[in-house]
């Protein structure tokens, strides 16, 4: 059964009648349903969409030239309880449009399999994006989340895969998010996949032409593999970059910041193999890297921060054999390297600072045997290396390295 439902207003009609309109949609269990709603020059606008059915529904919103306006988009309930039952949906379409719209709130929440959500915000300020899927298995069927926002200070988006707590059986598999901000202060985006097991996810956030304060957070919680964490921000300032994969093999976390000042960078994969770790830092001062990775070999963290000065990088390896750590600086003065890697064979460390100005220290440590470490600075004066073998290793400490322990 295929149902249609076109909701247009210029002011408070759409909030008056579209509700009651859209509640009777709500009986089916199997449909193609499609309902689009259009608001333009609202104040506190409101459209709202539920649609119950479970397969293949279209829900779209539009708002234009309006001041905080909502739109809530639903498609099935917002928890499930039986797998493959029939309290969740598949291959659902939610769209919401929202442009020249001061403190725009946008939702959509899905329990799904296959089904797309999409929300795109333009020349807003102060706005929310909320997308919520409670996938029961997607690894048939993968779940997309894109968020836009454009022209955005104060804004945030929040993207969450598998969210419901009871959940305990639900599989997050190749499922994305994408999310983008521009022009923007003070924005935050966080993406999160979550269940009992996920696998081949792609998580992608993005803030260009931002002017500072603005953080991306990054979590997948399960065990799993092949998933992947892509963060970038340019030409900001006093940026935050968090990335955490728990466990799991043949994890990839990237991170660059381009352009900025005092911007902090921190990857954490709390443990398994095969994982892998890569910041990147150009122009700018006082900017930091820290990457962890738990006990687990064949691991590898990698970081570079170029044209910069008052850099410091962190990198620690639990347990573990043939694990790599690479730090190169360059065109740097005062920047600060400690690698550390504990109790394991066959690890390997790599530490190079060129065109320096002076003043920069770098501290290796290795825990047992068949381990390398290299060090080469070029240039300069002043510099410092230290490599300890079996020994105490270091940490950072303000500006200087410092033991942690023997």
């Amino acid at each position: 059964m295929t149902r249609k439902i076109l909701l247009s207003s210029v002011a408070s009609f759409a909030l008056c009648f579209a509700l009651p309109a859209l509640a009777a949609v709500g009986t089916s269990t199997t449909s193609d349903d499609s309902a689009t709603i259009v608001q333009t020059g609202e104040t506190n606008g409101i459209a709202t969409q539920n649609q119950p059915g479970q397969w293949s529904n279209t829900a779209t919103i539009t708002q234009s030239n309006g001041n905080g306006d909502t739109a809530i988009q639903q498609q099935n309930t917002a928890t499930w309880t039986i797998p493959g039952g029939g309290n969740w949906a598949g291959w659902g379409t939610q769209v919401i449009t929202q442009s020249g719209n001061n403190a725009a709130s946008a939702s959509q929440t899905d329990n799904s399999a296959g089904s797309t959500q999409t929300i795109t915000q333009q020349n807003n300020n102060q706005s929310a994006v909320t997308q919520a899927i409670n996938a029961p298995d997607s690894s048939n069927n993968p779940n997309t989340q894109t968020a836009t926002q454009s022209g955005t200070a104060t804004s945030t988006i929040a993207q969450t895969i598998g969210l419901d707590p009871n959940d305990k059986v639900s599989t997050a598999t190749k499922n994305a998010q994408t999310a983008t901000q521009s022009g923007q202060t003070n924005a935050t985006i966080t993406q999160v996949v979550d269940g009992d097991t996920a696998t081949s996810n792609v998580q992608t956030a993005t803030e260009t032409n931002g002017g500072s304060g603005n953080a991306i957070t990054q979590q997948t919680l399960p065990n799993g593999l092949t998933n992947q964490q892509t963060a970038t921000i340019s030409a900001s300032n006093s940026d935050t970059l968090n990335q955490n994969q728990t466990g799991g093999t043949s994890n990839v976390q990237t991170a660059s910041d381009t352009s900025g000042g005092s911007n902090t960078v921190a990857q954490t994969q709390t443990g398994g193999a095969g994982n892998a770790q890569t910041a990147t830092l150009s122009a700018g001062v006082f900017n930091s890297v820290t990457q962890t990775q738990g006990n687990g070999s064949g691991n590898a963290q990698t970081a570079t921060l170029s044209s910069a000065s008052y850099n410091t990088v962190d990198q620690y390896q639990g347990i573990g054999g043939s694990n790599v750590q690479i730090a190169s600086l360059s065109s740097s003065s005062n920047g600060l390297v400690v690698q550390r890697q504990d109790n394991g064979s066959g690890g390997s460390q790599t530490a190079t600072q060129t065109n320096t100005g002076g003043s920069n220290q770098i501290g290796q440590y290795q825990g047992n045997s068949y381990d390398v470490a290299s060090v080469t600075q070029t240039g300069g004066s002043g510099n410092l290396a230290i490599q300890n073998q079996g020994g105490a290793y270091f940490s950072a400490n303000g500006s200087s390295l410092s033991p942690k322990h023997n």
